[in-house]
């Protein structure tokens, strides 16, 4: 049977432009999830903190062209699945569910028309679709919610949801049998069963394997684990009000005029460094910022106050009007309890051992932001030259754990 493997991605596949798409394509994944739909308490989603479907219209406020740019993705075979919650104190996805749900699904306007909309507008030429709406609920964990919830993306047309448990797992063995009673066997399709930060408890995926098992197998379970992570910010710190503590930066340098502009991404102006700063996302891994004009080559001019972002690596060269920021230091370990790394060697050999004791079907990566975000701090040697090749390791860990 073929591994199974998968990686979130957030900010840095709606930012992240055409690179983003090549780097998930190169780097082999068999699906991508999109990670988080946040659904407000009138109906709204966001994705993260960008709204893109209100009053049963899909539109981006920041123009990501999601729906075109998925599309590539699935047409190289890759599945796409959408992600709803998240962790955190100020997340109340499941509950605004729940009320917008009126404890069924009867009352379902706006929710039904959002995701809907949703839905259509993936629909594009030539290749788009939701294949799957992951359920990472974290912040009102009950049956009755998420079996509602289910069903009515069900009705409208969704052919499948996965889950995505760290604990109470009584709770999503209800929610697991109840979809499967009510839309067959296939409708829950895959557990993705986070086994970092709070799902540390899960010391081996085991128990969830031998309750797919108990409820009529046809499920995949698909474990995961996070990669290195940046320091908070990773840009900006909001806590804090002052840069992240994976911020470097090199006064008086910009960007070669006459280096590799493939990766840029955009650029914006900004009254301060500051500002440039905050409006800097996980799909940047650096940035310059002009105090005042620079011309660095044919079409490659700019003002007081121009930022302009990239991912990749940089090359740079002296501009004493400008500074450049990357996200360089500061990259370690902080989910991953279990482990002694959240390199690629060491998901292999977590999953290689998990292989001994446990019916996995695959794993998944999180996050592809932090891939993007790391790459330049030096972490687990720093032998790595753009993202897509990170990336690649961290699935080819997966495959090779569990092969």
């Amino acid at each position: 049977m073929p591994v199974h493997t998968r990686i979130y991605a957030s900010d840095a596949i709606a930012f992240g432009g055409q690179p983003a798409i090549d780097d998930l394509i190169d780097a082999g994944y068999s699906g991508v999830i999109v990670w988080s739909v946040h659904v407000d308490w009138d109906g709204t989603l966001y994705l993260n903190d960008t709204k893109i479907v209100s009053s049963g219209v899909y539109k981006e406020t920041d123009p990501m062209d999601l729906p075109s740019r998925l599309a590539q993705l699935r047409k190289k075979g890759v599945e796409i699945i959408f992600s709803v919650g998240s962790g955190g104190s100020d997340v109340h996805d499941f509950q605004s569910i729940e009320n917008l749900l009126n404890g069924g699904i009867s009352g379902r306007k706006p929710l039904y028309d959002n995701f809907k909309a949703l839905k259509d507008a993936m629909m594009v030429p030539d290749g788009g679709d939701i294949d799957a709406v992951d359920f990472d609920n974290e912040d009102n964990i009950k049956t009755e919610v998420m079996v509602n919830f289910g069903l009515m993306l069900a009705e409208i047309g969704f052919k499948s949801v996965t889950l995505c448990p760290y604990d109470n797992i009584q709770i999503w063995t209800d929610t697991f049998d109840q979809l499967r009673s009510e839309k067959g066997k296939n409708f829950v399709s895959a557990i993705h069963l986070q086994c970092y930060s709070g799902g540390s408890i899960n010391k081996s995926p085991q128990p969830w394997a031998d309750m797919i098992a108990n409820q009529g197998g046809d499920c995949l379970l698909i474990a995961g684990l996070a990669t290195n992570q940046a320091q908070p910010g990773p840009w900006w710190d909001s806590d804090t009000g002052t840069p992240g503590g994976s911020v470097v930066t090199k006064p008086s340098f910009a960007m070669s005029g006459s280096g590799d502009w493939s990766r840029m991404l955009r650029q914006g102006n900004y009254g301060a460094v500051e500002l440039a700063m905050q409006a800097a996302t996980t799909a940047d891994s650096f940035f310059f910022y002009c105090r005042s004009a620079v011309n660095l080559g044919p079409d490659k001019s700019f003002q007081a106050g121009d930022a302009v972002y990239f991912s990749g690596l940089p090359q740079l060269v002296s501009a004493p009007t400008c500074d450049t920021y990357l996200l360089a230091q500061n990259c370690s370990n902080l989910y991953n309890d279990n482990m002694n790394g959240a390199c690629p060697a060491d998901l292999q050999s977590q999953y290689k051992s998990w292989k001994a004791e446990s019916n996995l079907d695959g794993g998944f990566i999180w996050l592809y932001d932090s891939v993007v975000s790391c790459l330049l701090a030096g972490c687990c040697g720093g032998t790595e030259q753009q993202p897509t090749a990170t990336a690649k390791d961290y699935r080819e860990a997966i495959t090779a754990g569990l092969s």
